[in-house]
């Protein structure tokens, strides 16, 4: 048994396919059948099985792969340590983002840990915050931006930033004439915001509820919400994010009685993962340079 042989397993437990595996690994597919052949003769167990045309973890292999993937994983950790105190970071990490936050806060990020850092390469993947947790958690982005998402217990959420909620009315709204108002002005207004089912519309529904409050639950970000109340007389609460600045003919109006930080936005990252070297000194990084946390009042 080799190291090679256990990189080959690895894969082929990932891809769960041998053609796609070998062309991921640069070598021939009959290559890779020997290595696996030979690796499973050594251990004297199948590790895999057909399943239609590709092949799928025996219960052998599943626990095998456990511990082959724990290994190499400690193994990649250190060569990126040591590299790191060399000063020579260097690897790849994929993060999942809300899209609300890829027009400025992500961007600045990047900039100042590439200064630092200019070997670290990023893949970003913009999705809403469910999907970002959720591909966190299961080890397809190494770390996510996004709001609390809950009932995710192997997941941390770290405070990074907030988006004040705001009103948005017509410039020509008898609302408009305020740069600000407690929440019950809204009472007897047309009130539009989030869909409900996601993290920040049930925060919305929950605060309007609290105040005795009713409102039209349609949307799913603020482009939609804003969209709509450019070209009625309604009123919307959204988050004051960049994607408002395309509306020039908006005012908004902040909320008196509504916390600065009631849509807080979090560095997340899953405990059952292994995170590299690379991926901990960005999340470092990020903590300790990109904070962006509202005054204590």
């Amino acid at each position: 048994m080799n190291l090679q042989q256990l990189y080959y397993f690895r894969k082929l437990a990932e891809v769960q396919h041998y053609t796609e595996a070998a062309k991921a690994l640069y070598i021939t597919q009959p290559s890779l059948s020997d290595s696996i052949a030979s690796l499973e003769h050594e251990l004297s167990v199948s590790l895999f099985q057909k399943k239609g045309r590709g092949v799928q973890l025996t219960k052998y292999g599943q626990e095998f792969y456990e511990y082959v993937n724990q290994a190499l994983g400690i193994l990649e950790h250190g060569i990126a340590a040591v590299r790191e105190k060399s000063d020579s970071v260097t690897g790849t990490i994929d993060i999942g983002c809300i899209p609300t936050l890829l027009g400025d806060f992500l961007p600045n990020a990047l900039d100042l840990y590439h200064e630092k850092c200019p070997q670290v390469s990023f893949n970003i993947f913009h999705e809403k915050s469910i999907p970002v947790a959720e591909g966190v958690s299961a080890g397809t982005y190494d770390i996510g931006l996004c709001s609390m998402v809950e009932n995710k217990d192997d997941l941390v959420f770290v405070p990074i930033t907030y988006q004040e909620l705001v009103v948005i009315v017509r410039n020509d709204h008898p609302l408009a004439v305020h740069d600000s108002i407690e929440l019950t002005a809204l009472k007897g207004y047309m009130l539009s915001t989030y869909r409900d089912t996601i993290p920040i519309g049930k925060t919305i529904r929950k605060i309007l509820k609290e105040k005795g409050m009713e409102a039209v639950y349609s949307y799913d970000d603020e482009i939609s919400i804003a969209g709509r109340i450019n070209h009625s007389s309604k009123t919307a609460i959204v988050a004051d994010t960049p994607f408002l600045k395309q509306f020039d003919n908006l005012k908004k109006i902040h909320l008196t009685d509504v916390p600065k930080d009631t849509r807080m936005l979090y560095l997340v990252y899953s405990k059952k993962n292994f995170i590299t070297a690379a991926v901990e000194a960005f999340a470092n990084f990020m903590v300790a340079h990109c904070l962006n946390l509202p005054p204590e009042s």
